[in-house]
């Protein structure tokens, strides 16, 4: 028996050793490229079996591999797979990048987390590393061309300028249609605080956007929301979609500080309304008084009239005079070269129990001309404690800055782009002879160039943003969730005006001084259980409720002052004269109860499902809760067996549809009540007035959103997403016209319907895909089809100002205008289309030179027919290359600027002229589309398609080159990862009508608004 033993022993050691020696041990670390960091829980396997282990905090694995296996995979989310060679001495130290083609694989709802592969809606996720270097102040400006569906514009080019953001088309005649932005699942502010009125002489005039106070470099990830599936979540303030916006946050591991430093230039992104220089404006109108008198003395030939020539010598110097010290170039007078400087800190870590994220930041950006500057300080903390087994709480704070000045851009004689374009001629001085500035404008004291660099219009805006939470796992898979947030903003604006300014909002002789402030504050409490769970490895369920507390309070006054004792003490406190003074405090409350359950059976069919119903302050008792719902589903046909067998040529598809319904309160806090307004001076005493109708009947505005998608990947490589969708927008809120024997013109109602649809395309590639070369091509486009359904009963159509009409079938923002015909080559007179309708409708193309005889019509639409982006990602060795293209066609705008410089010489007597002034008409024969030119001749009509340009355009909109050195070169300093890069905006832009920048405001009417800026960057970041 003992013998039996020993035999035993030995067979089994020598067992052990045949298996030892048929296994070997590997050994190594698994790296990030980007940044040199450890990945924790990478996953390292042999092929073909569930054999692996993960890498530990510090990146490092041990794996025990048979002999015969040769190779290894390593895989962590995020990032590109990776298939490597075991080295001989089996040391394994590899390197994985970032999956370009994961960007989107986790959607941030903001009421819960899910994989793209098992989301029912429609929904685009950008990751912080795409959007990085782009140097831009507001992080909303990083989406444009990077996601179908999403259109940004802007009223105005200064830093820090407000956005006006479309998703899928235009959704309201009155209310918002701007999107909801969420931070960190909290509902936030976007836009401006101020409402541009004239409140204490135009403070501020809406041009800080809240969201400038973020830092970009702060951000995680973006996730558009499109369609009802998720945003019916967000019910009454979902109508136009979400932005969802997640921040960064401490991993586990060793502690990782970065330091980030740029700095650039910039100028305008394409010339600025190009005009005629001195001597060819004086040209221009002597030609001009020649014709106008060769014209009267056809008319008039036997008064004995002066002579052309005679009468041109006349007068040429009463408008194109030739100044004591030459001709004044505006341009180079009043813009200039801006630039900036950005410097960023940021250190985070964590251990098993604790993670934490801390940012510094400063960014200085000028603007194109002296009194347009951005100053940001932020800071942020964001820092997660697991408590026990079961509990975490976490905080995310942020602070911020702005310290802005600001260009006038109204219709003032001092708005410096105003005057570039129309108002200061080369034959308007700056100076004397002795370098005093003179009076610019004949018979006027203004002198543009003077009052920018005395006069000012500045705003400090200061936010405080907290996030607090806490959560406990109450048994498996059911967690509970308090989560607290406060949003406090306060906006201190502060102007000046110089006695002798020409100011638009100033009157009289006195300098003037204003000050005011808007301080806005949002709580917002919301108290949720999840649960979530998987039945029989089959079916997944996860559900949640939640109920919801926003109270939302603005506080704001602002005053004027004249008669100021110097020009050195210009604070409010100081003038005798009081001019006006306004304030309002106003505050509104919603409760908000919420619910949603997704299920899914075995990953292959999806089905979702919401409901939210909200209680608005906005709206009378009667009206003031609105439900709000979306049904979603999937069905992931890839997942089938039927679909194993071509695998390897349709690797994915997936076909998706989601309807659902969310909407929009009334953006007027008391619109629903009869209001009387106080404060006005009675004989003496004071007095009241009724200032709004009331409406009992005000309701919610409703939008019905449906959407079909389809997911399909070929190879692994190619992968399409393409997206149909039809959105209803019902009882709009718009201000009802009223007969004015009531004492008003309007009330704030509900009427009509508008309807957007349309379709969007996705395609990425991967073209390229190994250890030293990668290269990624993402192509997005987008189709919106806008029009009205109707409007208030029987009523088809609404003009709307000088040249816009609301009318049924049409798009909501249609020009109305006469329609220009061209020259006559004989006379070179401007010829329009009669356009009067037959009883067929039919309209009459005979031209006239009788402008009063033609009629208006319905004309082009503001919106383009497609729009869209091509991003391009190279990585090579230690080089990255990012490339994103924007384009637009089939849009439309109209040049309200050509209305006065463009009129053939009625109005241009002392106006810039346009550049394309040069191609008029001169003599019989000529074919072109300007004509003959004749000062002081009458205007011809305003509301003309002469004045209506194409938008159609391709931009290079970002480009980013960097090189990462190499870690031989970086081992002794102590750093990680360090990174040189350039970067830039708006580098190329190839526009059909090139006088004014193709991304225009939202309305499609150009004035002379201060241009987007074409930007150049140079940096440097470090980690350590």
């Amino acid at each position: 028996m003992n013998k039996s033993r020993y035999v035993f022993f030995i067979l089994a050691c020598l067992f052990g050793l045949y298996v030892q020696a048929q296994n070997r041990t590997v050994k190594g670390r698994v790296l990030s490229a980007e940044d040199k960091e450890p990945l924790i829980g990478a996953t390292v396997k042999i092929p073909g079996t569930s054999i692996g282990v993960v890498t530990d905090i510090d990146g490092n694995f041990s794996l025990e591999v048979p002999n015969k296996d040769k190779t290894l995979v390593i895989e962590f989310l995020g990032m590109s797979t990776l298939t490597a060679k075991i080295p001989a001495n089996g040391v394994l130290n590899v390197s994985l990048r970032p999956d370009t083609q994961r960007l989107d694989e986790v959607v941030v709802t903001g009421y819960g987390n899910f994989s793209k592969s098992s989301f029912t809606g429609s929904a685009n996720t950008l990751r912080g590393d795409l959007l990085k270097n782009v140097p831009v102040v507001s992080v909303e400006q990083k989406l444009q061309g990077m996601t179908p569906g999403v259109s940004i514009s802007g009223n105005s080019g200064q830093p820090g300028a407000n956005q006006s953001i479309r998703i899928r088309g235009m959704g309201s005649f009155n209310a918002s249609k701007e999107p909801l932005f969420v931070i960190d699942g909290v509902p936030v502010t976007s836009g401006s605080l101020s409402g541009g009125s004239a409140d204490a002489a135009y403070m501020n005039n809406s041009k800080t956007n809240i969201m400038s106070t973020l830092n970009p470099s702060d951000i995680e990830n973006i996730t558009v929301i499109k369609d009802a599936a998720a945003a019916s979540l967000y019910g009454s303030r979902a109508a136009n979609g979400v932005i969802l916006i997640t921040t960064k946050k401490g991993t586990k591991g060793r502690a990782k500080a970065t330091l980030k430093i740029d700095g650039g230039f910039s100028n305008a992104a394409v010339e600025f309304r190009p005009t005629l220089n001195g001597e060819q404006r004086r040209e221009l109108i002597y030609e001009g008084l020649m014709n106008f008198q060769q014209d009267e003395i056809a008319k008039n030939p036997e008064a004995g009239l002066a002579s052309p020539t005679e009468y041109a010598d006349l007068h040429i110097n009463d408008y194109a005079s030739i100044p004591e010290l030459g001709y004044t170039d505006w341009r180079k007078e009043l813009m200039r070269t801006a630039h900036h400087q950005s410097y960023e800190a940021s250190v985070s870590g964590g251990n098993d129990k604790t993670t934490f994220y801390s940012s510094l930041g400063f960014n200085r950006q000028e603007g194109l001309v002296e009194n347009s500057n951005l100053d940001r300080y932020t800071a942020r903390l964001n820092v997660t404690q697991k408590v026990g087994s079961r509990g975490e709480v976490g905080a995310n704070v942020m602070f911020s800055q702005l310290n802005q000045e600001m260009n006038e851009e109204r219709g003032s004689s001092i708005n410096p782009f105003l005057c570039v374009a129309l108002n200061t001629t080369p034959s308007f001085p700056v100076r004397d002879a002795e370098g005093n500035y003179v009076g610019s404008y004949p018979s006027s004291n203004v002198n543009p160039l003077r009052d920018i660099r005395t006069d000012y219009n500045r705003t400090r805006m200061t936010r405080m943003f907290s996030t607090g939470y806490a959560s406990i796992d109450i048994i498996k898979g059911l967690k509970l969730k308090e989560t607290l947030s406060y949003d406090y903003n306060i906006q201190k604006d502060s102007r000046y005006w110089n006695p002798l300014s020409g100011a638009g909002a100033k009157s009289g002789s006195d300098a003037q001084t204003a000050k005011g402030f808007i301080e806005y504050s949002k709580l917002i409490s919301s108290t949720s259980l999840g649960y979530n769970t998987t039945i029989a490895q089959l079916h997944h369920v996860d559900a949640l409720i939640a109920y919801e507390i926003e109270n939302y309070q603005t506080d704001k006054a602002m005053g004027d002052k004249s008669k100021l004792p110097s020009d050195y003490l210009v604070e409010p406190d100081n003038a005798a004269s009081l001019n006006s003074f306004v304030s309002s405090t106003q505050d509104s409350r919603m409760i908000s109860y919420v619910s949603r359950i997704n299920y899914d059976y075995d990953d292959r069919y999806y089905i979702a499902g919401s409901f939210r119903r909200d209680g608005s302050s906005r709206l009378s008792p009667e009206n003031r809760w609105g439900n709000f719902w979306s049904v979603s589903g999937m069905w992931n046909v890839g997942a089938e067996k039927f679909m194993q067998s071509i695998k390897s040529v349709l690797s994915d598809l997936k076909i998706r549809a989601s309807y659902g319904v969310n909407g929009n309160q009334p953006g007027a806090l008391y619109g629903y009540m009869g209001l009387y307004s106080y404060g006005q001076n009675y004989m003496g005493g004071g007095g009241s007035y009724e200032s709004a109708l009331p409406n009992p009947n005000l309701k919610w505005e409703k939008n019905y959103n449906l959407n079909l998608g389809l997911d399909l990947a070929f190879i692994n490589r190619i992968f399409v997403s393409l997206e149909y969708y039809n959105r209803d927008t019902k009882d709009l809120l718009y201000n009802r016209p009223i007969s004015s024997t009531t004492g008003f013109q309007n009330y704030l109602g509900n009427l009509g319907q508008l309807n957007n649809r349309g379709w969007e395309l996705e395609l990425r590639t991967i073209n390229f895909a190994g250890s030293n070369f990668n290269w990624t091509s993402v192509l997005n486009m987008t189709h919106n089809k806008n029009k009205i359904v109707s409007l208030d009963g029987k009523l088809e159509q609404s003009i709307e100002g000088s040249w816009f009409i609301h009318k049924v079938g049409l798009p909501y923002s249609t020009f109305y205008v006469k329609e220009y015909a061209g020259v006559d080559p004989q006379t070179g007179k401007a010829l329009y289309y009669m356009n009067t309708q037959d009883a067929n409708g039919n309209y009459d193309k005979t031209v006239t030179t009788d402008a009063s005889a033609a009629q208006a019509i319905p004309y082009k639409s503001v919106d383009p027919k497609i729009s869209g982006g091509f991003t391009n990602i190279v990585n090579y060795k230690w080089f990255d290359l990012a490339l994103t293209l924007t384009y637009s066609l089939g849009g439309y705008s109209f040049d309200k600027t050509g209305t006065y410089n463009e009129t053939d010489g009625a109005k241009e007597q002392n106006y810039n002229l346009p550049i394309y002034e040069l191609d008029r008409w001169q003599k019989p024969g000529d074919v072109t589309d300007v004509p003959r030119f004749v000062l002081g001749q009458a205007a011809g009509p305003q509301n003309s398609s002469r004045y209506v340009h194409s938008t159609d355009h391709l931009r290079v909109k970002n480009l980013t080159l960097g090189f990462t050195l190499p870690d031989q070169w970086l081992t002794k300093l102590g750093v990680s990862k360090a990174r040189l890069y350039f970067s830039g905006s708006n580098l190329l832009t190839w526009a059909k009508w090139d006088q004014y920048d193709p991304e225009v405001p939202v309305s499609g009417e150009v004035f002379c608004e201060t241009p987007p800026m074409r930007t150049y960057s140079f940096g440097i970041e470090v980690s350590f």
